[in-house]
C-alpha cells in the first residue's frame, strides 16, 4: 500500500476540512460515537460491527495497552489494522472511553497518523501527549506540504508547546531569519525549544560553523533538517515511525541513499509500495559514482550488468534473499523487490543451485506457480544433491498458500514430503506442516498422520495455556477484536513460536471470526518459509 497519509495531507491542501479522507467514513453505526468510524481503505475487508459486543471494555483494556504495535509480520499488521481501522458498536464497561484513545494510539504507532488524528478530534480525552491539530501539522511537514503546516498558525490560540516551535520553523522555512529568531525568543521563553532545534533553525541560514547533524524523529525535525541540509546520522529512521519512514522516502530533497533507507523501512510495514521502493533503488543504482556495498545492492548491481552470467546473476539474488531471512516481514520486502530480476532468470542447470530460495521467494511474492517451477529443478543438473527433501517441503507449503490441487495431488504431497523427511530436522519441519494443513482444512493422508504422532520430539503431552483459551473462547464468543489482540500478544512478531497444537487453534480461532485470509498468511508465516533453508 501506499502512504496512505499523503491524500489526506492533498485534501488539506485543496482547502478540505482537515479530516475528510477517502478512507474515513462514518458507517452509520452511530453517527456521534467514533466507533462506528471506518478507516479501511476502499475494498479492504473489514471485521464484523459486533467484533467488541462480546467483550468488556474492562478486560479489553490491559491487551490493548500491553499489544505489540512494531515489528509486526505482514499477517500480525494485517490483523492490527483490520481490529483498530474497523467500524463497530462500542465495547462496554466503565474503561470504554480509554478503550477509545488505545485505539487512536494503535492506529498511530501503526503508521496511520492521519486516521488516529481524525479519531482523536472525536475524543474527549485523547491518549497522553498526543494531539490531533499537532499530528495534521506534523504529518503536512513530513510531506513537504509545508504551506499548509504553516497555515494553521493563524489560529490565535496557537501560542505554545509544538506550535511555538512550529512558528521558528515555519520563519526558516520562509527564509525569514529575522521572524525564525524573534519565534526562537518567545518560544524560548516558554521553554518550548531544545537545544537540537535552535541549532538546526538557525543552520538554515548557512552561517552556523558547526551544524548538528540532521534528526527525523518528526516531521517537524525533518522539515527543518531537509532545509538546513543537515548531515543524516549513522542510524537516521526512526524505527517507532512507519509513515515518517514512507515520507523520508518520498522526500526530494533528502540524500537518495537516506531515502532508499528509508523506502525499506517503509516497505517492510507495508506503508510504501514496492514500486515506490524499487524507482528509488534503482534511481541509486544509476548515479554516477555508485560503488554496491550490501548483498541487495550487489544484486540488483548486477542484475542490471549485461555481461554477468545467469549463474553469477543467480548467486547475487540468492545471497540478497538469504540475508533477508531475519524475519517474515524483511524477507517479504526483498523478494518483491527483486521478482523482475528473479522472472527473468532461466530455470536451468546454471540457476538450479540456488532453486529452493527462489522458490521461497516466488511465494512471498505471490507467484505460485513460479514457485512450483523452481521447486521442481531440484531434478536438474546443478541442483543440490540434498534438495529432494526442499522441493518436497515447497509443493506442499504451496497447497497451505493456496495453489489448486486435487484431492490426489493433495494426497501424493502429504505421503512425498513424509518420505523425503530423512533428518530429524526435516522431520520437525514436516510435521508443522501437516499440522498447519489441518489448520487450514487441509486433509494430510495416512503416512503424514502416521508422522505426525512417531517423529522426533512429537509433544504428546501439549496442553491447552489459559493465554490459549480465552483465544478459543473469545472466538466462541464471536468476540473478534479480543481473538485479534490475544494473538499477536500470543505470537510475537514470530509465529514461529508457538507448538503444532497450540497452532491448529490458534489458526482455527482467527477462521471463526472470519479473518481466514489473515490465518492463511500466519499459516505460511508459522512454516517458516521465509527462514534460510
Amino acid at each position: 500500500m501506499s502512504f496512505r497519509v499523503a491524500l489526506a495531507a492533498t485534501l488539506l491542501a485543496l482547502g478540505v476540512g482537515p479530516f475528510a479522507s477517502a478512507q474515513i467514513e462514518d458507517s452509520g453505526l452511530e453517527l456521534v460515537n467514533p466507533w462506528g468510524m471506518s478507516f479501511l481503505e476502499a475494498g479492504e475487508p473489514s471485521l464484523p460491527t459486533d467484533m467488541w459486543r462480546a467483550s468488556d471494555a474492562d478486560d479489553l483494556l490491559p491487551l490493548m495497552r500491553d499489544v505489540r504495535t512494531h515489528d509486526l509480520t505482514p499477517a500480525e499488521r494485517t490483523l492490527m489494522r483490520r481490529m483498530a481501522l474497523s467500524p463497530a458498536t462500542p465495547p462496554s464497561g466503565i474503561q470504554e472511553p480509554h478503550l477509545r484513545a488505545e485505539r487512536a494510539r494503535i492506529m498511530y504507532d501503526l503508521g496511520e497518523a492521519e486516521a488516529a488524528a481524525s479519531l482523536m478530534a472525536r475524543l474527549d480525552t485523547p491518549p497522553p501527549g498526543m494531539n490531533a491539530d499537532e499530528i495534521i501539522a506534523d504529518v503536512n511537514l513530513a510531506l513537504g506540504n509545508e504551506a499548509t503546516a504553516c497555515a494553521m498558525l493563524n489560529d490565535p490560540d496557537r501560542l505554545s508547546g509544538y506550535w511555538a516551535k512550529l512558528r521558528a520553523v515555519c520563519a526558516a522555512l520562509e527564509g525569514n531569519s529575522a521572524g525564525a529568531e524573534l519565534a526562537i525568543e518567545m518560544a524560548l521563553q516558554q521553554d518550548a525549544v531544545d537545544s537540537w532545534l535552535l541549532a538546526a533553525v538557525f543552520a538554515t541560514s548557512g552561517e552556523l560553523p558547526e551544524p548538528p547533524e540532521a534528526d527525523y524523529s518528526s516531521g517537524l525535525n525533518l522539515a527543518i533538517s531537509a532545509k538546513a541540509g543537515l548531515t543524516p546520522p549513522a542510524d537516521p529512521i526512526p524505527a517507532n515511525r512507519p509513515d515518517l519512514s514512507a515520507a523520508i522516502a518520498m522526500h526530494r530533497n533528502l540524500p537518495i541513499e537516506l531515502r532508499v533507507k528509508a523506502a525499506h523501512m517503509a516497505t517492510k510495514s507495508d506503508m510504501l509500495a514496492t514500486n515506490d521502493y524499487r524507482t528509488l533503488f534503482l534511481d541509486m543504482l544509476s548515479e554516477p559514482e555508485f560503488v554496491p556495498t550490501t548483498p541487495l545492492e550487489s544484486a540488483l548491481f548486477a542484475a542490471r550488468d549485461p555481461l554477468v552470467t545467469d549463474e553469477d546473476r543467480s548467486f547475487a539474488l540468492a545471497a540478497a534473499l538469504q540475508e533477508a531471512t531475519d524475519t517474515p516481514a524483511h524477507f517479504d520486502a526483498v523478494a518483491r523487490l527483486l521478482w523482475p530480476e528473479i522472472a527473468r532468470l532461466p530455470i536451468n542447470s546454471s540457476t538450479a543451485a540456488s532453486a529452493a530460495v527462489f522458490a521461497r521467494a516466488s511465494l512471498a511474492a505471490g507467484e505460485l506457480e513460479t514457485a512450483q517451477k523452481w521447486a521442481d529443478a531440484n531434478t536438474m543438473e546443478g541442483a543440490p544433491e540434498d534438495g529432494s527433501f526442499d522441493s518436497a517441503f515447497m509443493s506442499a507449503l504451496l497447497i497451505l498458500a493456496g495453489l489448486d490441487a486435487s484431492r490426489s495431488e493433495i494426497a501424493y504431497a502429504g505421503v512425498r514430503l513424509a518420505a523425503q523427511a530423512e533428518t530429524d530436522a526435516q522431520k520437525r519441519s514436516a510435521v508443522r506442516l501437516f499440522a498447519l494443513w489441518t489448520a487450514m482444512g487441509i486433509a494430510p493422508p495416512a503416512d503424514a498422520r502416521r508422522m505426525v504422532v512417531e517423529a522426533p520430539d512429537s509433544d504428546t503431552s501439549a496442553a491447552i495455556t489459559p493465554h490459549l483459551l480465552r483465544i478459543l473462547g473469545a472466538a466462541e464468543a464471536d468476540a473478534a477484536g479480543e481473538v485479534i489482540l490475544s494473538t499477536v500478544g500470543m505470537t510475537k512478531g514470530d509465529p514461529t513460536a508457538p507448538d503444532n497444537a497450540s497452532l491448529v487453534l490458534l489458526l482455527n480461532a482467527l477462521e471463526r471470526i472470519g479473518a481466514k485470509d489473515a490465518a492463511r498468511e500466519m499459516a505460511l508465516e508459522a512454516a517458516g518459509y521465509w527462514k534460510a533453508s
